[in-house]
């Protein structure tokens, strides 16, 4: 069977196709479009790109074309994910794309023999393709494999070198993708944050980003650490909590929300304690490529800077009740409820429900929501000054 005309280098067809690729980190639903016409351009009849685990294991999302959703889910979860179809692939230099008529081990009269071939790529006129890992980073592998029809014929030499020269571009693309994944998860904390000191922690525990306020607090800070790529608190009895509660945010970040997060009073010798919040940030919705998972944001509060809550203030800037400004002051300073029921004598059950009706009165629904409320509003009366001495003998 004969194989295809050489590709084209240049010309309409090919300037639109990396206007596309280029067009993803702006809009990850470009991915499909551009698949599209990789099809197209190349002759060929279906494209996938599967975003995998990083020894490339499972798959975690993808982007289609000319692929059916039941046969695509089909192939993922049978011939990728539990009975991988081309371990070979793993096997081969990353960077590249291969041609499976010419580069694998397993030959075009013995692919016809396959379960691959007889179980699924039979019914879809599947019997060509090029394939390889394109991208692989700290925590993704990204495969690109584009499909033949019987009549189209094989991938030969000259089609596999077109490829492999765009095969460059689709990396740059998914670096500018991941680049601005980062700036995304920055500003979204920095817009929360405010002009305090933050972090975005990611996947297990591990610091994507700490802000330049950040770490100078932490240099001065005996009781913050950044080590080994972790936010750490070094009292061993809040180092457990903070884990715990940031472990919980990052699992449940853009799951259902199941988890809200929290805050925690840090005590400082001869300070008011450092206030630590950590808050779930959202991933973006409907991405065709790379979905971002949940990312925890802390930030801190420091009273010697930012001054106190007034209560008073509180009660009158939503319309509290004082027992109601006295929990919705306590959870802006980082107290727990227990805490709060103890100085006021009441059960922690009252305590839940008067939070509830702060939250119904402020139109939050999370503690590190109406403290950052809280903190953000006229009701934080600035640090008072430190008194002006002249340093004269008296």
């Amino acid at each position: 069977m004969e194989a295809s005309r050489l590709l084209p280098y240049s010309g309409a067809a090919y300037d639109e196709l990396l206007d596309t690729l280029y067009a993803t980190p702006l809009n990850q639903e470009c991915w499909p479009a551009f698949l599209e016409q990789l099809v197209r351009i190349s002759r060929s009849r279906s494209a996938r790109m599967l975003v995998l685990d990083r020894a490339a294991e499972q798959v975690t999302s993808s982007a289609k074309v000319n692929i059916d959703d039941g046969y695509h889910r089909q192939y993922v979860d049978y011939f990728v994910n539990a009975c991988p179809w081309r371990p070979e692939l793993r096997e081969k230099a990353p960077g590249r794309l291969y041609s499976t008529y010419l580069d694998f081990s397993c030959h075009q009269k013995r692919f016809y023999r396959t379960e691959f071939y007889n179980d699924w790529a039979r019914q879809l006129d599947i019997h060509h393709g090029v394939c390889g890992t394109v991208y692989q980073g700290s925590d993704h592998t990204i495969q690109l494999l584009v499909q033949r029809t019987g009549g189209q014929g094989p991938y030969d030499q000259p089609d596999t070198v077109w490829f492999n020269h765009l095969v460059p571009h689709v990396r740059r693309a998914i670096e500018l993708n991941r680049h601005g994944e980062r700036l995304r998860w920055r500003g979204e904390a920095g817009s929360v944050a405010g002009s305090r000191p933050y972090a975005v922690v990611g996947a297990a525990g591990r610091v994507d980003y700490l802000c330049e306020r950040a770490q100078i607090l932490i240099a001065h800070e005996p009781a913050l650490s950044h080590h080994h790529g972790r936010l750490i608190l070094r009292s061993t009895e809040l180092r457990g909590r903070f884990q715990q509660l940031l472990d919980s945010v990052l699992a449940s970040a853009g799951r259902g929300w199941e988890h809200a997060g929290g805050a925690l009073a840090v005590p400082r010798p001869g300070k008011r304690p450092l206030v630590c919040v950590v808050s779930p940030l959202a991933p973006e919705v409907a991405r065709a490529l790379l979905p971002g998972g949940g990312r925890a944001l802390v930030y801190f509060h420091l009273p010697e800077q930012e001054g106190r809550v007034d209560e008073s203030q509180v009660a009158m800037l939503f319309d509290l009740t004082p027992a109601e400004a006295r929990v919705a002051r306590g959870v802006a300073e980082g107290r727990d409820l227990a805490s709060l029921a103890g100085d006021q004598g009441v059960s922690v059950q009252t305590v839940r429900g008067q939070l509830k009706a702060v939250f119904r009165k402020t139109d939050t629904s999370r503690q590190n929501e109406l403290a950052a409320l809280i903190l953000k509003s006229p009701a934080l009366r600035p640090a008072e000054p430190a008194p002006i001495t002249l340093g004269l003998p008296l």
